[in-house]
């Protein structure tokens, strides 16, 4: 089996110490030379882990005469199988949420969305585009595109509440790069990683929307939790 990466190892080391609390929330981590040194690894390594946590919103370096590198509180944990939908596990966590609409009407959708309707001749069909912010910071761009004739079955956002009876959502999640537009509406550095989630939503089985949600890696962790299987 190959060997991971070193600079993964450290930054999994780190992670590891920030989830264990021996580096708290505001807690200065150990310079680069002395992660150097306790890792016996160039200072390009190290960096690169340090930009790997720094991405997650992990962390976060500041310079100066008190710079260094600090450890940050951990992003609130989003279950994708709870009952309760990504907006309100945001506000019980204590995340204040905005939400701005930035289109909505009709437009041709993406081929991603064709492909999942499986029809090639749509024209264009209704779009709802949404930008959600919290704590002031834009941090989940949520693009829903509904499939002709379901119009009246699927509501604006599927962040806002848990899935309705009859309602389910099946999602695809991959690591993405922010396009330069992305990185404007998420107020994002060039080329920054993303969260992308493919949703399909489907009504009594059948397949209603194709949302498209990005988010931002510091604004919040992604967690998969199955229920206990039944005796």
């Amino acid at each position: 089996m190959a060997r991971r990466p070193m600079y993964i190892i450290i930054a999994e080391e780190l992670r590891r110490r920030i989830e264990a609390r021996e580096l708290n929330p505001g807690d200065k981590l150990p310079s680069e030379r002395e992660l150097v040194e306790e890792f016996s690894v160039a200072r390009m390594t190290v960096r690169h882990s340090l930009d790997l946590l720094q991405a997650e919103g992990i962390i976060a370096r500041r310079r100066g005469r008190t710079g260094g590198t600090f450890a940050r509180a951990l992003p609130p944990m989003i279950d994708l199988c709870a009952d309760r939908g990504f907006i309100a596990q945001l506000e019980q966590a204590g995340v204040e949420v905005q939400t701005e609409t930035l289109f909505a009407g009709e437009k041709a959708p993406p081929r991603a969305a064709v492909r999942a309707f499986g029809e090639e001749d749509l024209g264009p069909i209704q779009t709802r585009e949404f930008l959600h912010l919290t704590n002031e910071t834009p941090a989940i761009l949520e693009s829903v595109c509904v499939r002709p004739g379901c119009e009246a079955h699927v509501s604006d956002s599927s962040l806002r509440t848990s899935a309705p009876r009859g309602v389910s959502f099946e999602d695809v999640i991959t690591p993405s790069v922010a396009s330069e537009k992305e990185c404007e509406q998420l107020k994002l550095s060039h080329s920054a990683p993303l969260q992308r989630i493919a949703r399909r939503v489907h009504v009594d089985g059948e397949l209603a929307a194709y949302v498209t949600i990005l988010l931002r890696p510091d604004a919040a962790l992604l967690r998969v939790a199955s229920a206990p299987a039944s005796a």
